[in-house]
């Protein structure tokens, strides 16, 4: 069946027809909500979700936006309740997260990542760690923002897509939008050492040399670029380019994600 009749068999209740429809979709849903709730779990109950919620809304689709539009709005909606509900993550969360690993009785709370640094289906790839990074260094942001960036940046909506889906002013979008980049170019900035050869975070040389040398992947570049903007660029560049929730190393990060979730819930390691 084409779109037209898998939508109106779906629409009937057809659930088979309706995962036929949003198949081509589902994959890039999962990553949205993956990157953006930064907790694997969280991302697959969200996707759960948006499915949910489209199946029992399919009959007030209307085809002046694409099918995939659609249900990223209805992603949008879920990520920013769900964003609303939970802690901001702090912008020194990585130093946080080094300070606790170095912490007397961390060792329990650090087999998980040992584990996984030495699956041998795994690989280390500091360009994912590029993305891991990138998606916990956007919580820090409000979450509109965050959504905002995620959706125009990572994931190429259009500023009035956005918009809609974030249900703004296209002036409104735009405007977080902006705020939102001038944070991540200030936080990498001072945290990044790929940015700033004076950034404390050596995340990446950590996990990298962690792991063992037959899975270290290829050797850690600088990020390219003179100023604040062209490094974020390159950044993101990098963010679109690797698949951060089936890559190399999705089950290292996804630990981490959970690990760090439960630091800002619980406030480990927090002075």
């Amino acid at each position: 069946m084409d779109e037209r009749a898998l939508i109106a068999a779906a629409a009937a209740g057809d659930r088979r027809a309706f995962d036929q429809l949003v198949a081509p979709v589902v994959r890039e849903l999962r990553a949205f909500l993956h990157r953006t709730l930064a907790h694997p779990e969280d991302a697959n109950d969200a996707v759960q979700e948006v499915l949910l919620r489209a199946f029992q809304k399919l009959d007030g689709f209307r085809e002046e936006s694409s099918l995939r539009t659609w249900l990223f709005s209805i992603a949008t909606r879920v990520a920013l309740d769900l964003l609303r509900s939970k802690r901001r993550w702090p912008v020194t969360l990585q130093l946080e997260a080094e300070r606790f690993a170095k912490s007397p009785g961390s060792e329990a709370e650090l087999k998980p990542i040992e584990d996984a640094l030495a699956d041998p289906a795994s690989t280390f790839d500091y360009r994912e760690h590029i993305a891991f990074c990138f998606a916990c260094v956007a919580r820090t942001l409000p979450p509109e923002e965050q959504v905002a960036l995620m959706l125009v940046d990572v994931f190429g909506f259009a500023y009035r897509e956005a918009a809609r889906m974030s249900e703004v002013s296209e002036a409104v979008l735009r405007h977080r939008l902006s705020a939102a980049r001038a944070a991540m170019q200030d936080h990498f900035h001072g945290l990044c050492a790929l940015v700033n050869k004076q950034g404390a975070c050596y995340q990446c040389n950590v996990l990298r040399e962690a792991a063992p040398v037959e899975r270290r992947g290829v050797p850690i570049q600088p990020l390219p670029g003179e100023t604040a903007e062209a490094k974020l660029e390159a950044r993101m560049d990098v963010v679109r380019r690797v698949d951060l929730e089936r890559g190399a190393s999705h089950r290292l990060h996804d630990v981490i994600f959970r690990l760090v979730t439960r630091m800002v819930e619980e406030g480990i390691g927090r002075s």
